[in-house]
């Protein structure tokens, strides 16, 4: 009886995810920034992230040049958008830890409605319910 009340739910769940539109579900990103070497450059990298939409909080740390994002549920953040950002303030983003709900194609994690994929060799899964992982790319 568990186990059919289960799969209901699972069936249920996946029509609703068909239906409602998906988001961006980042949850939190910690990207490593090269060139970022003084205090003036790493407020106003702050602060035009922060200018981004679906940003809940934003900071840098100096001695370790790594930025630190929060982002607000249901936002519509991309990666590709945060990494421009950073390139039109005249730095590099490096690697990358990333808290994000998604699903797992294959070997590809897919953060849910951006498009975004990332390969994770060692995650092959066939949920079909989104999940929320860490992870780091390079």
């Amino acid at each position: 009886m568990i186990s059919a009340s289960r799969t209901v739910l699972r069936r249920a769940m996946i029509l609703l995810l068909l239906v409602i539109p998906l988001r961006a579900e980042y949850l939190r990103i910690e990207l490593t920034i090269y060139g970022l070497d003084c205090e003036l450059c790493a407020r106003g990298v702050s602060a035009s992230i922060k200018k981004l939409a679906g940003v809940h909080s934003a900071k840098i740390s100096l001695q370790t040049g790594v930025l630190e994002i929060v982002l607000e549920p249901g936002n519509n953040f991309k990666m590709s958008d945060l990494r421009k950002r950073i390139r039109q303030n005249g730095f590099r983003s490096m690697g990358a830890k990333i808290t994000a709900l998604g699903v797992f194609k294959g070997s590809k994690f897919e953060v849910l409605g951006t498009g975004e994929s990332y390969p994770l060799p060692n995650h092959d899964s066939a949920a079909e319910t989104p999940e929320r992982i860490t992870f780091e790319i390079h």
